[in-house]
């Protein structure tokens, strides 16, 4: 494997790492958001948030699981 190949998967690692920690970020402040107590949240509101996260959390693990794809393709060329 070429020096400038293996550099572009190594960036795409950590590129896929830092969204996916981002979005787990992201929904936790979600999560956040709905159990703290407020009046004036409504239920589809509570459901909105609830599928929000779900998703975020979907597309996080997602995104793990490329990152570790991309990591097994870096190091099986480099045997």
């Amino acid at each position: 494997m070429t020096e400038q190949k293996e550099t572009k998967l190594k960036h795409k690692i950590e590129d896929y790492r830092r969204f996916a920690f981002i979005l787990l970020a992201l929904s936790g402040f979600l999560l956040l958001g709905m159990v703290l107590p407020n009046e004036t949240v409504q239920a589809s509101d509570y459901t909105l948030l609830i599928v929000m996260t779900g998703v975020l959390v979907v597309a996080a693990v997602s995104l793990h699981a490329s990152s570790i794809k991309t990591e097994k393709v870096l190091y099986q060329d480099d045997e």
